[in-house]
């Protein structure tokens, strides 16, 4: 697997849909360790499901890759390297030059090391330094403070709610729009 971006904490590799990188993910999903958040709510699913599902994003145009650290940042006991989330830039819309970025820290053990601030931070770069995005959005739901201070650390704005747009855990929550113009992008970021 090659690297396609690498921070201190983390790397981003593109997905590879193998059947043990999407084992890997499927498995923690199922666990649900880290996907109370999640906008999609929860349903049962195979690796062969979730390999559905990348392959469909990836015909669409989207731009997927793998997060993945190195055990001395992570976890003693971990391999060599550890596939610990999931992150891309979707709903690319070429007239706007806009893209969705969309993570997934789907490793309990990573949450909280600055993995998911690295990947989106590696993330905005390449779509306004690569791509020549001129907007980056995403959607989050208002309850997950932690997401939202990584975002506005990133540089992220919020730009609306979508008032009880998710269910979950028995409740509607708002879902929270935030958004980084190119133009804004290294202005205010935090290391």
């Amino acid at each position: 697997m090659s690297v396609f971006a690498k921070g201190e904490k983390c790397e981003l590799r593109v997905r590879e849909e193998s059947e043990r990188e999407l084992r890997i993910y499927t498995d923690a999903i199922m666990r649900g360790d880290t996907t109370k958040y999640l906008f999609t709510g929860s349903t049962p699913m195979r690796w062969i499901d979730s390999a559905a599902v990348w392959k469909k994003e990836r015909e669409a145009g989207d731009v997927l890759f793998g997060i993945w650290v190195e055990s001395s940042t992570y976890k003693e006991w971990a391999t060599a390297h550890q596939f610990v989330g999931i992150c891309g830039l979707h709903s690319h819309r070429d007239i706007y030059k806009s893209w969705e970025l969309r993570i997934l820290i789907f490793d309990k053990d990573a949450i909280g090391k600055g993995i998911g601030f690295e990947a989106c931070s590696l993330m905005v770069d390449y779509a306004f330094n690569r791509l020549n995005a001129h907007r980056v959005w995403l959607g989050v739901n208002a309850d997950n403070e932690l997401a939202i201070n990584c975002y506005k650390k990133v540089g992220f704005k919020e730009e609306g709610r979508l008032r009880d747009e998710i269910f979950y855990h028995g409740k509607y929550v708002d879902a929270v729009r935030m958004g980084i113009l190119q133009n804004e992008w290294g202005v205010h970021v935090e290391a």
